[in-house]
């Protein structure tokens, strides 16, 4: 409906999971207070929904 209205386009279609996907990455804290967060019981399955990318200090910054 959001399509035929035009409020989104095609190419932003969203479902239910992509919204659980990005509140488990958009989660603050460690990876243990994200699996907390949620629910999920192995990393494995929380490596499926978090989609942080590893930010790594330039050399010679830290």
């Amino acid at each position: 409906m959001a399509i035929e209205e035009e409020v989104i386009t095609k190419d932003e279609r969203f479902g239910l999971h992509d919204l659980k996907r990005r509140g488990i990455t958009d989660t603050q804290g460690t990876r243990h207070d994200k699996q907390e967060a949620s629910g999920h019981r192995s990393a494995a399955m929380l490596d499926v929904y978090d989609l942080s990318t590893l930010i790594v200090p330039w050399p010679g910054t830290e």
